[in-house]
């Protein structure tokens, strides 16, 4: 079953990245390999639509974490 950004075209995509939902910030639901895997569709999809993708910080205040998880989103737009 294909995920919803699979599912539908667009010509740019973009994420509200939500750092505070990282485990060890308020939200506590997501690790960062995550993040990491989140832009992975994301840019694969853009691609597939010969698009683009952009996020746009909304939260992420423990700074213990909030630069590692913002490397795995950027890394996840990597081929």
């Amino acid at each position: 079953m294909a995920t919803f950004i699979e599912a539908h075209r667009a010509d740019i995509i973009g994420i509200p990245a939500g750092f505070d939902n990282h485990l060890d910030d308020w939200g506590g639901l997501l690790h960062t390999r995550d993040y990491h895997a989140m832009e992975r569709m994301v840019a694969s999809s853009a691609r597939k639509n010969n698009g683009g993708c952009f996020a746009i910080l909304e939260g992420g205040y423990n700074h213990d974490v909030i630069g590692q998880n913002v490397a795995a989103l950027i890394e996840g737009l990597g081929p």
